[in-house]
């Protein structure tokens, strides 16, 4: 009898410990991730609905470069947003097969330190120097060059296009410069390949 009240009493006393014991930590909660917004990538799920575009322009050489280089008709087509962030392109189709597939660059002509000067490149209607906000800059994403061009493509491998347009009584004008290398602006004082120049009639 005595062994039982002693196993009895431990047993209670042990119980009682084990109620007096602190509660255990919650699970720590798992980490929020990032909705893909916020990694600035495109939600796969939503519905983008890209802009409306421009029709196509159609331009006719102009310059002595652009006659060498792309006879013919130039065809710039606007293209619309590929993704919510992305801006919207173009498509510059020549008439001897020459095609550069570009994405807009919003604002290029005034970003870098310092800024490139377009002045010796693009003359303006007024013949002041040209200021970089009126210069559309666009890089390329594809560059097609029709095989037995005689003079190739507008760079050994065309990386950026900035182009100015300006518009008289009776026509538009639009001039072309072609860039090479890596990065916006040149760090190679060789990186301007040409300019070409085209121009199309205005109809009242």
């Amino acid at each position: 009898m005595r062994i039982a009240a002693t196993f009895l009493a431990g047993a209670v006393a042990a119980a009682m410990m084990a109620g007096c014991q602190p509660a255990a930590d919650p699970a720590p909660a798992a980490p929020v991730e990032p909705t893909a917004e916020e990694m600035g990538q495109d939600d796969p799920d939503a519905v983008f609905t890209p802009a409306p575009v421009g029709p196509p322009r159609m331009y006719e050489a102009m310059s002595k470069t652009a006659m060498s280089f792309t006879p013919g008709v130039l065809t710039l087509t606007p293209t619309p947003q590929k993704s919510v962030n992305l801006p919207e392109g173009a498509v510059f189709q020549f008439g001897n097969g020459y095609i550069l597939d570009t994405t807009s660059m919003p604002g290029g002509a005034t970003q870098g330190t310092p800024l490139f000067d377009f002045t010796p490149v693009f003359v303006s209607a007024d013949g002041q120097p040209v200021k970089p906000e009126d210069v559309a800059m666009y890089s390329v994403d594809d560059e097609i060059v029709p095989p037995g061009s005689a003079n190739g493509g507008f760079c050994d491998k065309t990386s950026f296009l900035a182009t100015y347009t300006k518009v008289g009584a009776d026509a538009e004008e639009i001039t072309i410069a072609a860039f090479n290398g890596d990065q916006w602006p040149p760090v190679a004082g060789t990186a301007l390949c040409g300019t070409f120049t085209y121009s199309r009639a205005l109809t009242p």
